[in-house]
């Protein structure tokens, strides 16, 4: 397995009042899956998506990658972010951007330069290399984003809503997108998302988790369709609307 996730709970250290975020969640991830954390805001899917970059450390529990305790973040894991304009430097190109992380790690500028070009490549933003990110749409920001991580060929792709923020015509163009590079990478990969059809759209199996606080797991489904999806296809619909309900019931509440 790729990600072992062992009774973890966790509550944010400085809290008035210590209450779990997440408690005795268990999960596996397994090496090559397209996994999605589907649930209601505030439900802890970013949390989580956080202990398995190693932003945080769980307050109970474990977290594991091939075996080894996550004790802190890695390039073995490459992380997307909801928010474009503070994720990306804006005052730099886009090859400035994504190569970042090489520079820091230090990679020769003719293997930097093979890795960037690569990674561009997949995410088509090829002969995009000297604009500045200010200058660009919210899609190519993304675009730029998802290259960097590329760029540093990690094990696992950590993505937490990444297309949220975007309008419906291109988050489905980005989607499909995103599906062919991870076919073509062959990573893992786990993506948060609160949108049903988005979560059909993408995962091998989708994850559900109940409303905070204290939440857990409350439902894993798998997807036996192939991609593209077809949301016609019997399977689709009915996965969509047993989701639907699943989710309803939990932003109930939340509400009640």
């Amino acid at each position: 397995m790729a990600i072992q996730i062992q009774h973890v709970s966790f509550a944010y250290d400085g809290a008035r009042s210590r209450a779990l975020v997440l408690e005795d969640v268990d999960l596996t991830v397994a090496d090559g899956e397209f996994l999605i954390l589907l649930g209601p805001s505030g439900c802890g899917k970013s949390t989580l998506l956080r202990l398995i970059a190693g932003f945080d450390r769980p307050t109970s529990g474990n977290v594991r990658m091939n075996g080894n305790e996550i004790t802190g973040p890695g390039k073995d894991r490459g992380m997307v972010f909801q928010d474009l304009d503070s994720a990306l430097f804006q005052w730099l190109t886009v090859r400035r951007n994504v190569e970042f992380g090489l520079r820091v790690n230090h990679v020769v500028d003719h293997e930097r330069k093979l890795q960037s070009d690569e990674a561009l490549r997949m995410v088509n933003l090829s002969g995009h290399e000297d604009k500045l990110v200010d200058e660009l749409s919210g899609g190519m920001k993304q675009r730029v984003q998802i290259a960097r991580m590329l760029a540093m060929r990690p094990e696992i792709m950590l993505m937490d809503e990444p297309f949220a923020a975007l309008d419906a015509q291109t988050r489905q163009m980005l989607q499909t997108q995103l599906v062919s590079i991870w076919s073509e990478v062959k990573r893992t990969a786990i993506y948060v998302t609160h949108d049903i059809r988005e979560a059909l759209n993408l995962g091998q199996r989708v994850v559900l988790m109940s409303a905070g606080p204290r939440a857990n797991i409350k439902h894993e489904y798998d997807v036996p369709l192939d991609y593209p999806r077809d949301q016609t296809d019997p399977v689709y619909i009915k996965l969509l609307s047993t989701l639907s309900k699943d989710i309803e019931e939990e932003v109930t509440k939340v509400w009640s």
